[in-house]
């Protein structure tokens, strides 16, 4: 929830909109050493001036369900309180609280910096004055230029592995038993109840309610364990990529939550779950996967993997409430409440989609598209994913014939196996298996070239019969990454396709497309390259269809 960006662009306030004193502050001669510019940063709950070498933040008179800073006392807490905190991981940065007093007809910084144990008399307001940290070197413009990876991944996780293993426990029980964390949850989606319909679907939130329900019930002896045991401890609470500079060779982590010990306590599975679902946002899967293997190797964590996408899933809904409300605020510029909408929303379809991930609905996936096209590997990098089965017609195919998946039945396009006649065969026994599975309750992936509307109407069919959402996701490549795969393919000995160069362009040409599949119920993976994006687009959509069953299944239905 905090929102400090240390060096990036100006907005645009007009002077007018802002109170008194913020409109002073943005003047350089407010301060003593007169910088060139002053650029305004703000959030829910802070306005933040960049001024030259140094940035000063001064907190709103604002009151939320977490917050109360109506008074000036109460602020002036919260700025001490947010230096000795930020001292614990960049204790370089944090200066000290400086108040401001009323001058002639303006405004002043006071000329000594405020007590710790008693209001500094005459003041107006106070500030936390900070070091500036250079722009580009935040972690999220790293991660976006490309310039951050795994060594740099790896670092970081080895400074929150030291500082939770030295953070304070006292309170672990108090704010990270399973009751408490079914609280924390349930109160956060209490307070995102405001936004639906604005920046989330009443479907949505009825999936995140369940999911939270669903999860914390299962593993409440789990939760309560790892309370006892010291994976709750008092941590940052808003491990963002944007409060991480590598200066090397420091790695400086700022802007924690200091008005909140409750928000600060968490499960360390929690703290690395917020920084994961940041990576995630910005497109950084392969780092963020680095990020929670490296942290849960450290600290010999075996549930750690478990509770990862529960927290991921909580820490995405928290971003998308703070953003939604962000988006509420009259005195943020108009663009800027367009944006933060917008955010919010994407953080909700995350939260979705990390729920989904973990509690395996039934769901059938079609995994589609021509030889070579990189269906295969794509169907088994979703499944471990989504923890769901595979059926491969490829497997399934050779088992009909009396052969093991390797055995090699190559014969002419349209021939042998591979004729209409055993080709129906195929499909039916791969859909009457899928019908089993998910009548069980699990989800399945079915790896297939369904090139044809009626091979695709009988998985619909299906689906319809067994009241569950289905997704096609028709994968595509580029021709000539297509044929180098076929080409390697063939001096595979035991390679469990049997489909060449000359296979893939009659499939290609014989391939219909997907027009009879309603848009919400398919979607295109690019598997030319990695397939990060396009694993987490997927998701994203299942996420959509999943929250809620029963009008998927009607919408996918024939």
């Amino acid at each position: 929830m905090a929102e400090n960006r240390m060096g990036s662009a100006a907005d645009t306030v007009p002077a007018a909109a802002l109170p008194p004193l913020i409109a002073a502050m943005m003047r350089p001669e407010f301060y003593p050493d007169r910088p060139p510019a002053v650029d305004l940063r703000q959030s829910h709950i802070s306005w933040i001036f960049l001024a030259g070498d140094y940035v000063y933040k001064v907190k709103k008179p604002v009151r939320f369900a977490f917050l109360d800073a109506i008074e000036l006392e109460a602020r002036r807490r919260l700025c001490f309180d947010e230096v000795r905190l930020n001292r614990r991981l960049a204790p370089s940065i944090y200066l000290g609280v400086v108040p401001i007093v009323a001058s002639g007809a303006g405004f002043a910084l006071a000329a000594e910096p405020a007590a710790i144990d008693l209001p500094h008399a005459g003041a107006v307001e106070y500030a936390v004055k900070m070091r500036r940290l250079p722009a580009d070197r935040m972690l999220d413009k790293l991660i976006r230029g490309g310039a951050a990876g795994l060594e740099e991944i790896c670092a970081i996780a080895g400074r929150l592995a030291d500082f939770h293993r030295d953070a304070p426990v006292s309170s672990a029980e108090c704010y990270g038993s399973a009751s408490a964390v079914t609280r924390m949850v349930t109160d956060n989606l209490r307070e995102c109840e405001r936004f639906e319909g604005y920046s989330l679907s009443v479907s949505q939130m009825c999936g995140l309610a369940r999911y939270a329900c669903a999860f914390t019930g299962a593993h409440w002896d789990l939760l309560n364990r790892r309370a006892r045991q010291g994976c709750v401890c008092e941590g940052h609470g808003d491990l963002r990529c944007e409060h991480i500079c590598l200066v090397p060779p420091e790695i400086v982590i700022f802007d924690c939550v200091e008005f909140s010990e409750r928000l600060r306590y968490g499960d360390t599975a929690c703290e690395i779950a917020f920084l994961a679902m940041d990576l995630d946002r910005l497109g950084a899967q392969d780092l963020s996967a680095e990020l929670a293997a490296c942290y849960a190797r450290l600290t010999n964590d075996h549930d750690f993997a478990l509770m990862l996408p529960f927290y991921k899933c909580y820490r995405a809904a928290v971003r998308a409430k703070v953003e939604s409300l962000k988006s509420l605020e009259p005195e943020v510029p108009p663009a800027e409440r367009v944006n933060a909408r917008e955010l919010g929303r994407r953080y909700f379809t995350m939260a979705c989609r990390y729920a989904g991930c973990y509690d395996g609905r039934p769901v059938a996936i079609v995994v589609c598209g021509p030889a070579g096209s990189g269906k295969s590997s794509f169907a088994r990098v979703l499944a471990r994913r989504l923890g769901c089965a595979v059926l491969s017609s490829d497997e399934i195919r050779k088992r009909l014939a009396g052969g093991a998946p390797t055995t090699s039945f190559k014969a002419p396009y349209g021939g042998g196996i591979y004729g209409k006649e055993f080709n129906r065969r195929t499909y039916d026994e791969m859909i009457a298996r899928a019908q089993t599975l998910l009548a069980s309750g699990a989800a399945v992936i079915l790896d297939a070239t369904f090139r044809h509307p009626d091979e695709r109407d009988a998985v619909r069919a299906m689906a319809a019969r067994t009241g569950v959402p289905v997704l096609f996701v028709e994968c595509r490549a580029e021709e000539a990454e297509v044929l180098r795969r076929l080409s390697e393919r063939a001096l595979r000995p035991r390679a469990i396709s049997d489909a060449g160069p000359e296979v893939y362009l009659r499939q290609r040409a014989d391939f219909s497309p997907l027009d009879e599949i309603p848009p919400d119920c398919r979607i295109v993976a690019d598997t030319t390259g990695a397939t990060a994006a396009a694993v987490a687009a997927v998701e994203d959509r299942l996420a959509l269809l999943c929250v809620d069953k029963p009008a998927a299944a009607a919408a996918s239905a024939v």
